[in-house]
């Protein structure tokens, strides 16, 4: 049974349990209400503790004024993003969207959300989000009528219940700070946790060895083929060390296909495994001399005008100086039996032995013609890539990586020197598999300093702790802040453009009444509703922009 089954059949067990005992009046005996699939227990216990809390009014006060300010900052900030990101899907093609379960930051739905992670990061930031909203309605002389507690199967949160009537009555400015005080406490919080990740717990992971680390595998490759795992690391290819991944992208072989001995470390156990040597196709450009000859991702090149292939550095000079516009020969090896050996291996496939290369010049004057240069013109062009953008290797069809690449991800998160796309890169973490750092990708590195004496277990814990805090932090606070009713930022939003059309807005005089008649309060509230619920309507649509167009 898999683990999606065992989650749909707690729900289904949750939802029967909250419906018997809603018909058979439980709720009310221990406190407890429905509120859709969450169980709400309500309490008048901790109103003292904001009471005290709420005491320092001076402190809360300018905290309010504060959070005005990072709300708004937060609500620019994504509403900017998303409709960069509405022009962005247009270039999405179908079999990249994303999948919608994924655009949901709620553990258990979301699949990149680790459960137990997701939870602790979800409940820190309701807590925290609820509880500010009560210590600032205080301060505000709004009564907080209850606190709460919602469980979805477990906990997932706590609430805090303000008076609606007061808070409706209450001055402009009080209520304003009484929303944004929620969103901004998470984005203080997703701070607080990024500074302790930054400068305290990353810094204190070392490397275990050097080596070429694996961070990726094409389908079909020789490493997908022989089960070269993702995060294992090479420290040796046929009795050559390997201390860093560049000094993969000049080892040279004897004969394309050859068996290769490779030996890597995977999460800390060392062990030897035989690999085909060879230049391995990563992609293939549509409508070029590799793609119409039917070369696909995974095949090795083995031969190209007479030269055998042997390394991944002599591939594009030997491609480069080809003659192009004449057929050449070449050979290429593809997974199947190998009689010889007795085995599956990588061999001749007899269906491609002649490729017409095109030139540089026309590749970019098709595909990229601003990047053109002249002297492409006697370059001559194939159409496949061999290595991936960025990285030093591709040996065997894998991705080879520093062994610090993780872990630099959370100590040094800005090292890219553009704050907006570093940003990006930390909050997609789990788009690429970094977070939470355990089982192979932990055996890399090792706790030093001040958590050396820790077990490793703990220290880990700790980091993917406070990375997911800071995430689920992040995401909540950024959400809440989205100029959209009944979210906070919608009634922040609100009271703002209220405010500003108040000051602005002309005093009334005898020739306003002949010359203009003053819009009412009335009126302006309507006008209010109408602006507010038209932005909250924008926002739902580039929220479904993202999901519907790609799939187009």
């Amino acid at each position: 049974m898999d683990g999606y089954t065992i989650v749909l059949i707690i729900l289904l067990a949750w939802f029967v349990i909250l419906f018997l005992g809603q018909k058979l009046k439980f709720w009310e005996k221990i406190h407890a209400a429905p509120y859709g699939p969450f169980l709400m227990f309500k309490t008048v216990r901790g109103r003292n503790f904001i009471e005290r809390l709420a005491r320092r009014a001076r402190f809360w006060t300018l905290y309010g004024r504060v959070s005005i300010g990072i709300t708004i900052g937060s609500m620019v900030t994504l509403m900017l993003l998303m409709i960069w990101e509405a022009f962005l899907v247009l270039g999405i093609p179908a079999s990249a969207a994303p999948a919608p379960e994924t655009l949901i930051g709620i553990p258990g739905i979301n699949p990149l959300i680790p459960l137990w992670y997701g939870i602790l990061g979800l409940i820190v930031a309701v807590v925290a989000h609820e509880f500010a909203h009560g210590i600032v309605s205080r301060v505000g002389k709004i009564k907080v009528q209850s606190l709460g507690v919602l469980l979805l199967v477990v906990p997932m949160g706590a609430f805090v219940e303000p008076d609606e009537d007061e808070i409706k009555a209450a001055d402009m400015s009080i209520r304003t700070r009484l929303y944004a005080a929620g969103p901004a406490t998470n984005m203080i919080i997703a701070l607080i946790c990024l500074l302790a990740i930054v400068l305290v717990v990353a810094p204190s992971a070392q490397t275990v060895h050097d080596g070429a680390v694996v961070t990726g595998i094409a389908s079909d490759s020789p490493a997908s083929h022989f089960s070269l795992s993702t995060w294992s690391e090479v420290i040796n290819v046929d009795g050559a060390a390997i201390t860093d991944p560049s000094q993969l992208r000049n080892i040279t072989f004897n004969s394309p296909g050859e068996e290769v001995n490779v030996t890597l470390i995977y999460n800390g156990q060392e062990s030897t495994m035989q690999l085909p040597a060879g230049v391995v196709v990563l992609s293939v450009t549509g409508s070029l001399p590799a793609f119409n000859v039917g070369i696909t991702p995974g095949m090795i090149i083995a031969e190209l005008n007479g030269t055998p292939i042997c390394n991944i550095s002599g591939f594009q000079k030997t491609v480069e100086t080809a003659p192009h516009d004449i057929p050449i020969n070449i050979t290429v090896l593809k997974y199947g039996y190998d009689a010889t050996r007795g085995k599956n291996w990588f061999i001749p496939d007899n269906n491609i032995t002649k490729i017409t290369l095109t030139t540089k010049w026309r590749y970019f004057f098709t595909y990229n013609p601003s990047e053109n240069k002249e002297e492409y013109r006697n370059i001559s062009y194939m159409g496949i890539t061999t290595s991936y953008a960025g990285e030093t290797s591709s040996l065997f069809g894998a991705r080879f990586s520093q062994p610090g690449i993780v872990i630099d991800a959370y100590a040094t998160p800005f090292r890219g020197g553009n704050l907006f796309r570093d940003s990006i890169s930390l909050i997609a973490l789990p788009f690429l598999g970094y977070t939470p750092v355990e089982g192979p990708i932990a055996s890399l590195y090792e706790p030093t300093g001040i958590f050396a004496s820790l077990p490793a277990d703990v220290f880990w814990v700790t980091l993917n702790s406070l990375y997911w805090i800071f995430w689920i932090n992040l995401m909540v606070g950024l959400t809440n802040a989205l100029p959209a009713v009944p979210l906070d930022g919608g009634y922040v939003f609100r009271d703002l453009l209220k405010g500003l059309v108040l000051r602005t807005r002309k005093p009334s005089n005898g020739l306003d009444k002949v010359v203009e008649k003053p819009m009412t309060d009335e009126e302006l509230d309507k006008m209010i509703r109408v602006v507010s619920l038209v932005i909250s309507l924008f926002v739902l649509f580039l929220f479904v922009w993202q999901i519907i167009v790609p799939r187009l």
